[in-house]
């Protein structure tokens, strides 16, 4: 039906009903209405001046309802049109919106899109536990909460190919339809300008929100190379500033920071990051922990390997004096590679400084080298976004200042967060202490600096379900085998490494270090295996000061609660099955056989085993257990879990492979499974109690106040157990009658010949003993089942200070000790003074 567009009465309306009128009108109406966007009032005039044709308005709103004729659109299919408009952009098409045959009116649309570009970003992290949470972050990142920017330490990747294809269809707006225009003009329409700026606010949005695998996967490979490496490039300026802060630089920038050193050209081009495509260069087989497709890394460029050989950090109490100002330096220059002679800086920091400067670097962008203009998000709404959210850069701050192990610009981030009452359960600082522990630079001293801002209770399990106890053995096994974090969690299930691989535990590289730099450069985010090396003294004796962190201290968790690590369930009865503490303590020195390094001793986990035993962890809890499914070769027809205590889980571990394991390793592995034995026998549960393995899920029902057998049912003789008495002094010391070891002379001096072995010895050079001769593992494994005499030499030899019953030193100090404490006379080789760092004893001597 033609537009009956004259101006005065219509003659083909002349004798037709009234009811047949509205479709001889209807394109008349729907021009008027639709096309030239007149208001309803304005369509009934024009249509009785001229037609003659009288209807009320709601007979009007009932034919345009009948004829489904839409005006506006509503908000909903706004924000869908939007979101299809932006993928037929970013595949390089333009669109045309077409409704009932006519060209929509984009004048909404675009007002549309200037109000949610409008809209304020903050940074707001999405919280753990969600479903977008759970598609989109990382495992890894669960373990300390989401955050905006301390999370991203990997330089770039590539993201996984695919190939996509948008047509013109009617979906998600069923009454629009998008299509390419017939001939698109060469220059951009204001809609499309509109969509682009959305476009790039939007990503910003998802930025700000830490949801950076979401946004990252939104993008074409170079804008994910891009934002990618300016977001490492970020991080990395962030650690080496919090790492070095108040000494060297006050301004790293990007010259300082060296990246131009280290970059691969063939991976990514800063000159035009919206390229579609993917170099030649990179590969499209074999995945990142986060789902990037990295270079292989036999391509790799020749990086010189760090040294074999341990750092160390030794506890002091410093003397009393009255220091005086240091004089003024001589010249304001100095050498950028050599850090000992950096100057500290002469002017004092206040302790918002270090935020400050992370907001004015994100505004000038001094420490990329990627141009803001080169960026698919708009770096001037994240720095609007920062000072909007000042609450989560503090936090993001303290997150560094914990990696880093600066205990000066700790003491101060905390001074932050205190002076402005902000939560920090979300960024698990405990966790996060441990995961980027340091033996040999601050040890323990960042978790006891913690420990006195926070509550260790209430920070004591994550969002994975990990203990603080459960991140010690994740370092562990992280720091010194080639297990894979699935291993730990299935969480982890899509993760090719473990968190803070690029921070050794025991000093002989960190992210800053040169070698790691040039692993990273190559897209390799996982330390090589021939890097690592056995679980060493500097590394046992950094997690043993924080199991003493965690459970020596008054009003400390209580340490036999269930671990999250491990944990399996039952196909057939859908049983949960979960682990005490000295469960999963056998599955380590298990894999640190099956997986670790040349070497491998497990005098390490000896320490942990005793320290762990000490604090009162229990050797009689049993749990139920299924080995078949530990391993992967669980029956899902039948139930194959049984109550199993720490012992009989040894016993149970699969068969003959201990066979391939070397004299060393059977050795420890005997000797951890002999104190275990040993501190079974000289334990029993009390005789109110009905069996310590009727055990409740929290642990709160189980009785560790052990009480001590007659000596008869001890493996060691009485002699024996008498003349270690004498050697020692033994005593009981106040606070420490209930037991612990289950009064076992042999077991406290035990754990004080381990604390002394510690604190006395280091390998020196390639080839040298990992243990000390003073410590003699085949010996003590001899004595321990009776073949010979129980022989400790720091004992025999009367080097140890006498001990208590609870195998420590001082009656109102355990812990941390200096060597002063523990020996009678001095001796030791940690005299070498480029790997020692000595440092601050901590508040509780």
């Amino acid at each position: 039906m033609e537009d009956l567009n004259g101006q005065g009465s219509s003659p083909a309306l002349a004798g037709v009903p009234f009811g047949q009128k509205w479709d001889l009108l209807k394109p008349t109406i729907e021009r008027l209405y639709i096309e030239e966007s007149l208001k309803l009032s304005e369509v009934i005039k024009i249509l009785k001046d001229r037609h003659h044709f009288d209807a009320s308005e709601s007979q009007y709103k009932y034919q345009i309802k009948k004829w489904n004729l839409k005006k506006s659109t509503p908000t909903s299919k706004k924000a869908a049109l939007y979101s299809l408009v932006q993928k037929r952009a970013e595949l390089g098409k333009s669109s045309a919106l077409v409704r009932g045959g006519h060209d929509v009116d984009k004048k909404n649309l675009r007002r549309y899109l200037k109000t949610e570009a409008r809209r304020p970003i903050i940074l707001e992290p999405s919280s753990v536990g969600t479903a977008e949470y759970l598609e989109f972050l990382s495992a890894r990142i669960a373990q300390f909460g989401n955050r905006v920017f301390m999370n991203w330490t990997m330089p770039f990747g590539t993201l996984k190919s695919s190939t996509s294809t948008v047509t013109d269809h009617v979906s998600p707006i069923s009454d629009i339809i998008v299509t390419t225009p017939q001939s698109p003009s060469a220059a951009p329409s204001p809609t499309a300008i509109a969509v682009k700026n959305l476009t790039v606010i939007e990503r910003t949005r998802l930025f700000a929100q830490g949801r950076h695998l979401h946004l990252l996967t939104h993008m074409d490979k170079q804008q994910a190379l891009t934002l990618s490496t300016w977001m490492y490039q970020f991080w990395f300026f962030c650690f080496k500033t919090a790492k070095h802060w108040g000494r060297g630089p006050h301004d790293w920038t990007a010259d300082l920071l060296n990246f131009n050193k280290f970059i691969q050209q063939n991976l990514i081009s800063y000159s035009s990051p919206a390229a579609p495509g993917q170099d030649a260069n990179i590969p499209t087989s074999g995945s990142s922990p986060i789902g990037f497709y990295m270079p292989d890394s036999m391509n790799r460029t020749a990086i010189q390997e760090p040294s074999q050989l341990c750092r160390w950090s030794i506890h002091y109490k410093p003397p009393k004096y009255e220091s005086i100002p240091s004089p003024p330096l001589q010249s304001e220059t100095f050498d950028l590679d050599d850090e000992t002679n950096w100057p500290a800086w002469s002017d004092s920091q206040d302790s918002d400084e270090y935020v400050g400067k992370l907001s004015k670097n994100l505004e000038t962008n001094d420490f990329s080298t990627i141009g803001a203009k080169d960026l698919p998000i708009a770096t001037n709404q994240v720095v609007k976004a920062a000072n909007r959210s000042p609450d989560e850069l503090h936090l993001e701050a303290l997150g560094f200042a914990i990696m880093s192990g600066n205990l000066e610009l700790l003491e101060a981030q905390l001074e932050n967060i205190h002076i402005n009452n902000i939560d920090v359960s979300g960024l698990h600082p405990f966790h996060l202490a441990i995961t980027y522990l340091n033996g040999a630079k601050e040890c323990c001293n960042v978790f006891d600096s913690l420990d006195k801002s926070f509550s260790v209770h209430k920070g004591f399990v994550n969002d994975l379900g990990h203990t603080l106890l459960d991140q010690s053995m994740i370092t562990i096994l992280k720091s010194h085998t080639s297990c894979l974090p699935s291993l730990v969690d299935p969480a982890f299930k899509k993760e090719k490494g473990f968190e803070a691989e690029n921070i050794d535990i025991c000093g002989r590289w960190d992210a800053d270090s040169d070698c790691v730099r040039r692993l990273m450069a190559d897209g390799i985010t996982s330390i090589p295996f021939e890097w690592k090396h056995v679980f060493c003294h500097t590394s046992a004796q950094a997690i043993c000061h924080c199991i003493w962190m965690i459970f020596g201290l008054d009003g400390n968790p209580y340490i036999n609660r269930l671990s999250g690590l491990f944990v399996r369930r039952c196909s057939e009865c859908g049983l949960k099955l979960e682990l005490f503490p000295l469960h999963t303590l056998v599955l380590i020195p298990f894999h640190l056989a099956q997986s670790g390094c040349k070497g491998e001793t497990l005098f390490g986990v000896l320490a942990c085993l005793l320290c762990l035993m000490r604090y009162g962890a229990n050797p009689l809890l049993k749990a139920n257990i299924s080995v078949q499914a530990l391993f992967g070769n669980e029956d899902t027809e039948t139930c194959s879990h049984e109550e199993l205590d720490p012992i009989q889980l040894t016993a149970k571990l699969p068969v003959g492979v201990a066979a391939a394991w070397s004299p060393e390793l059977n050795i420890g592995w005997q000797v951890f499974c002999n104190v275990l034995r040993h501190s079974r026998a000289r334990l029993k549960v009390k005789s109110s109690f009905d069996g310590a393995e009727s055990v409740g899920a929290d642990g709160n029902d189980v009785f560790d106040a052990f009480v001590n057998y007659t000596e008869d049912n001890m493996d060691i003789n009485n002699d024996e157990a008498q003349e270690i008495y004498d050697n020692h002094a033994i005593r009981y010391c106040n606070g420490h009658d209930q037991g612990y070891f289950g009064h076992s002379e042999i077991l406290a001096a035990l754990w004080a010949a381990v604390q002394v072995e510690l604190l006395t010895y280091r390998r020196l050079r390639v080839g040298d003993s990992w243990i000390s001769e003073k410590f003699d593992m085949k010996a003590l494994n001899d004595g321990l089942i009776g073949r010979r005499s129980l022989v400790i030499p720091f004992t025999e030899e009367r080097l140890m200070k006498p001990i208590c019953s609870c195998g420590e030193f001082d009656d109102d100090f355990t812990g941390c000790y200096r060597l002063e404490d523990a020996v009678t006379e001095p001796f030791s080789n940690l005299d070498d003074w480029h790997r020692s760092n000595y440092i601050e004893c901590s508040a509780y001597w």
